[in-house]
């Protein structure tokens, strides 16, 4: 059984597919640099799914850093809090769309 990816992978390269990538690929979202070493990509279909069978705060940072979770809370450990909320709002401008925490339904992590 293929996994999501290789299917995508191995999508017809003239179909539907193929084209919406194509029509996107001007304004695709570009990953949020942090600094030299951290680097967010955009969120993914998975980790939207994942975000909504969570409330918990933390558990959606995770979600949405991914693989530099670790490396973003080493970063902002010893640093002012009002550092982690503009950075949290700056991610999810960059990520979701400027005005994302304002929303109804919209990320509520800071």
């Amino acid at each position: 059984m293929a996994t999501t990816s290789v299917a995508a992978d191995s999508a017809e390269v003239g179909g539907r597919f193929h084209e919406l990538q194509q029509e996107l690929a001007p304004r695709k979202r570009a990953p949020y640099r942090l600094t030299e070493d951290i680097t967010i990509a955009p969120v993914t279909r998975g980790q939207i799914l994942a975000l909504r069978r969570t409330q918990n705060d933390d558990e959606q940072m995770a979600i949405v850093l991914g693989d530099r979770y670790e490396a973003v809370e080493a970063l902002f450990a010893d640093r002012p809090l009002d550092e982690w909320y503009a950075f949290q709002k700056d991610l999810y401008a960059h990520l979701f769309g400027q005005g994302s925490t304002e929303l109804p339904g919209g990320s509520q992590g800071s």
